[in-house]
C-alpha cells in the first residue's frame, strides 16, 4: 500500500474514528485503525464492538492496500505532523508504515488487516432520512438526562422512534425526563434504543449545515448512520423502554414564563449553595413573583426574585439546581414555560412557544 494524502485530510479522518477504537487490549487488533486505500479513496475504520466507524477521504492512490496501526501511537503522530502532504507506503517484509511529512520520516509497527473486523456484515433495513442539523438538535437537547454511567440498561440510553410522520427522541435516568419530537416524512414507523454514547458521538461528527441529510438503516440488533464521508454503527440497548407518555403530567397546578437567561443566571447563583450533595433550590410562586431560595447548613444560603407571569395559585416545590440548567442550556428560546406543583409532582420546562421539547423532572423533598 502506498498513498499521498494531505495531514489536515488525513487528521480529520483520523479524529473522526479515533473515539471508536478500543481502550481495552482484550483483542489488540481493536486498539489499532484500520486504513485501506483503493481507487484513490482512503477508508480509516475503528471499532470496540459496541460501536464503530468508518471515514472516507480522497487521496493520491499510488499501490492498494491496507494496514492496521495502533491508535494510540499513530493519531498523536500525524496530528503533530506539519501541514502538506504525507506519504504513506507500506513496507510489507518489515511489517511497517512508513510515514514521510516533511524533513521527517517515521516507521510504525502493523498489525495484519484481515483480521479487522468489518462493520457492516448483514443486509441493511433503510428506515429514515433525517437533516443532519435537526438530529443534532434533538441530541443535544435529550442525551443528558439519560443515566451516566455505562451500561446496557435502557436508562443508559436514548429511546428513538418514529410514529405516524414524528421523530421522537426521548432520554430519562428516572429522576428526569426530556421528550422531544420533529415532524419529518418517512414510511417505516420504528423504536430503537441507542446508547447515550453513541448518540453524544453522533453529535460530534454531524455536520452543522442545513443541507446535509443523515441515512438510519436497521442491520440486525445494530443502527447505520451514513452520512456524505463517515458511517456509524451501534450495537442496540435491548429492553423494554418505559412509557414516557404517563410520566409526563398532563398538566400542573400553575404555569410561570420566565426569562431562561434571568433564571439560568439566578440558578447558577443558587447552585453554589452547596458544599457538598447537589444544590437544592425551592420555587415559591406568589402574585407574578418566583422567589428561589437556596441553602446548606454548613456553608449559606442565598434569595433571589424573578419576575414571572403567573397562571394559578400560590405554589412551592423544590429542585435539584443542575437539572434545571442542564435543560435550560439546551432550550434555545428567550423564555421558558415552567409547571410546578405543590408536593412531590413533577415540574415541567418547555419553551414558552412550544410543546415540542418537554422536560420533566421529580421534586426532591425538603424539611
Amino acid at each position: 500500500m502506498q498513498f499521498i494524502g494531505t495531514q489536515g485530510e488525513v487528521l480529520r479522518c483520523l479524529d473522526m474514528v479515533d473515539k471508536a477504537v478500543a481502550t481495552r487490549d482484550t483483542n489488540p487488533i481493536l486498539t489499532g485503525i484500520y486504513m485501506r486505500c483503493e481507487d484513490g479513496l482512503l477508508t480509516l475504520r475503528a471499532t470496540d464492538t459496541e460501536i464503530g466507524m468508518e471515514a472516507y477521504t480522497k487521496v493520491e492512490s499510488v499501490q492498494p492496500g491496507s494496514v492496521v496501526i495502533e491508535a494510540k501511537h499513530f493519531v498523536p503522530l500525524v496530528r503533530r505532523l506539519p501541514p502538506g502532504e504525507i506519504v504513506f507506503k507500506e513496507l510489507q517484509e518489515q511489517q511497517m508504515l512508513e510515514i514521510t511529512a516533511g524533513c521527517g520520516n517515521f516507521r510504525l509497527q502493523t498489525m495484519v488487516a484481515d483480521q479487522f473486523p468489518s462493520l457492516t456484515v448483514a443486509e441493511q433495513q433503510p428506515l429514515l432520512q433525517i437533516p443532519g442539523q435537526l438530529l443534532g438538535k434533538m441530541i443535544r437537547q435529550t442525551v443528558y438526562a439519560a443515566r451516566r454511567e455505562q451500561g446496557h440498561s435502557v436508562f443508559a440510553g436514548v429511546l428513538m422512534e418514529y410514529v405516524d410522520g414524528e421523530l421522537r427522541l426521548v432520554a430519562t435516568d428516572t429522576s428526569r425526563l426530556c421528550f422531544n419530537r420533529q415532524s419529518l416524512p418517512g414510511e417505516t414507523n420504528f423504536s430503537l434504543i441507542l446508547p447515550a454514547r453513541t448518540c453524544t458521538e453522533l453529535q460530534r461528527i454531524l455536520p452543522s449545515d442545513s443541507e446535509s441529510m443523515v441515512e438510519l438503516a436497521l442491520m440486525g440488533n445494530q443502527a447505520v448512520f451514513k452520512l456524505e464521508d463517515i458511517v456509524l454503527v451501534s450495537r442496540l440497548l435491548e429492553g423494554q423502554y418505559p412509557d414516557y407518555n404517563r410520566v409526563i403530567p398532563a398538566s400542573t397546578e400553575t404555569e410561570v414564563i420566565v426569562s431562561c437567561q434571568e433564571l439560568s443566571a439566578a440558578l447558577e447563583r443558587a447552585n453554589l449553595m452547596s458544599k457538598k450533595a447537589p444544590a437544592i433550590v425551592t420555587f415559591d410562586v406568589q402574585e407574578g413573583i418566583l422567589r428561589l431560595e437556596s441553602r446548606d447548613v454548613e456553608l449559606g444560603e442565598s434569595e433571589e426574585s424573578l419576575s414571572i407571569e403567573q397562571n394559578g395559585p400560590m405554589v412551592k416545590s423544590a429542585f435539584q439546581a443542575r437539572f434545571l440548567l442542564d435543560m435550560l442550556k439546551t432550550i434555545g428560546t428567550d423564555q421558558a414555560k415552567i409547571g410546578v406543583s405543590s408536593g412531590l409532582n413533577p415540574g415541567t420546562i418547555r419553551p414558552a412557544d412550544s410543546d415540542d421539547y418537554i422536560y420533566v423532572v421529580m421534586p426532591v423533598r425538603t424539611p
